[in-house]
């Protein structure tokens, strides 16, 4: 076994225009966002209609989504108290995006989570959130909060310690699942593990991205 050829930290550049890098995490990072427009245009367009007519209508993917909803909406409604309604849908959406963008390995693309870019982007959405939401609930207090060295500091580096957290925890993922691919195992095994394993990876990264946010916003609004 050599690892000559497994994935470098920086993604493989695709091409260039300009002196600009379109690299594969950006190509993942569009066919995920487009994936989850027409998903939720599909859904929003011909399934609700067709659930709200009919209540005792089930299927899988009804109670998934009505399931993944509730989950938010408890979090958010305990977390987030009278900001649960804009925090709840805004860290659904960012969970789908880390979710989809894990799944997205299983055709064989590198996920956009991969690329610390991507999680820095995903960090300041909860910088921002708990600076916008806390100046919100306390607004003078709130200055006076940052007036201490310390929280001043501990809130500025929450978007760095969220992005490495989950740049750490996916590319890992992403090079364990390379590294099982040039085991001699490697016709048979991955049928198997791969699907497990990218399936629990990306519910388990979503989930603590929206806990731990929450958590922080908790934390501004107290």
């Amino acid at each position: 076994m050599t690892f000559e050829h497994l994935p470098t930290i920086a993604p493989k550049v695709l091409y260039t225009w300009n002196g600009f890098d379109f690299t594969i995490t950006m190509l993942s990072t569009c066919i995920v966002t487009a994936a989850l427009i027409v998903f939720a245009a599909v859904v929003r367009i011909f399934f609700i209609p067709r659930w709200n007519k009919d209540f005792r209508r089930t299927s899988v993917l009804r109670l998934f989504i009505e399931w993944a909803v509730g989950m938010f909406d408890v979090n958010s409604e305990d977390l987030t108290e009278e900001y649960s309604g804009v925090v709840g849908a805004a860290y659904f959406g960012c969970s789908a995006f880390i979710m989809f963008g894990i799944l997205i390995e299983l055709l064989g693309l590198r996920s956009p989570l991969s690329d610390l870019n991507c999680n820095i982007v995903l960090g300041m959405v909860t910088f921002f959130a708990v600076l916008i939401i806390g100046f919100m609930k306390k607004r003078a207090k709130r200055l006076a909060h940052y007036a201490a060295v310390i929280p001043l500091v501990t809130d500025c580096v929450v978007p760095f310690s969220m992005a490495l957290r989950l740049f750490g925890s996916v590319f890992s993922g992403f090079l364990i699942m390379d590294i099982v691919y040039m085991t001699p195992l490697r016709n048979v095994l991955p049928v198997f593990l791969a699907p497990i394993f990218t399936l629990f990876h990306a519910l388990m990264q979503a989930y603590i991205f929206m806990f731990l946010s929450m958590n922080f916003i908790n934390e501004a609004i107290e």
